[in-house]
């Protein structure tokens, strides 16, 4: 079965959450039962010049992770710091030799469930398979990631690229972050779970996106709805999300 990861609207349980440093506490107000906590590269989308992470980030980042180990333990799953190329191409020079760097660094300092995310430059899946085989020589993770497929709408990069990653991680749990919808279909034996919050977005035509919480809740239910026709017959796993209010 697929796992679909995201952070639900308030007042709906779920049990697949994915969460970053500015939501993380969410975490202690709701029930789960596994996490994901993502690094927080949305702060590269908002500073198309950084060419790394604020000053101290990584140090606070690696203080909270062992926090939420100390407190979650084997209900969540930290993604090590990396550097995406799809928001602004070219924006780290080399994206994957500092990505690489960052696993290599965290691999060393803590023993924590650790998830390394392959990266890429701007679709380019030479560079992605680079990334996977780098990733596969510093040590044998139980999970990984993908990153490239977040902001790319070519669905043939997309398949690739998640086809790619089962090769060089068979026995891995695999995670993509952000595939899009239409690509969900093609990628559903490869990966074993996914997250996104395009279940804000509106589902059909000239309709807005969800502005109140009822209409985040119906939204959530109808995008839930969806995936589990497309995931079939692998069917996806998730469990019964009721209201709370």
């Amino acid at each position: 079965m697929v796992r679909f990861y995201t952070l639900p609207p308030n007042g709906v349980n779920h049990e697949f959450i994915c969460v970053n440093p500015k939501s993380v506490k969410q975490l202690y107000k709701r029930q789960f039962s596994h996490a994901i906590c993502d690094s927080g590269v949305h702060y590269f989308y908002s500073n198309p010049f950084a060419i790394d992470y604020p000053p101290g980030y990584l140090e606070e980042y690696m203080k909270l992770s062992r926090e939420l180990f100390s407190l979650f333990g084997e209900r969540i799953s930290i993604v090590i710091p990396d550097y995406p190329d799809d928001y602004y191409p070219g924006q780290f020079r080399d994206n994957v030799k500092k990505t690489l760097r960052n696993i290599k660094i965290f691999r060393e300092a803590e023993d924590l469930p650790w998830v390394p995310t392959i990266q890429a430059k701007f679709k380019d899946i030479k560079t992605f398979e680079l990334c996977c085989r780098e990733i596969s020589e510093i040590d044998d993770f139980e999970t990984v990631a993908i990153g490239t497929v977040c902001k790319v709408r070519n669905v043939n990069f997309i398949i690739k690229c998640c086809k790619m990653a089962r090769k060089y991680f068979p026995n891995s749990w695999i995670h993509a972050f952000g595939p899009p919808l239409n690509a969900i279909p093609y990628i559903k034996y490869y990966i074993d779970s996914f997250d996104s919050t395009a279940w804000t977005f509106p589902r059909k035509a000239n309709n807005s996106s969800c502005k109140t919480a009822e209409e985040r809740r119906r939204y959530f239910s109808e995008y839930v709805s969806r995936l589990a026709q497309i995931l079939e017959p692998r069917n996806l796993e998730l469990t019964d999300f009721m209201s709370n209010v």
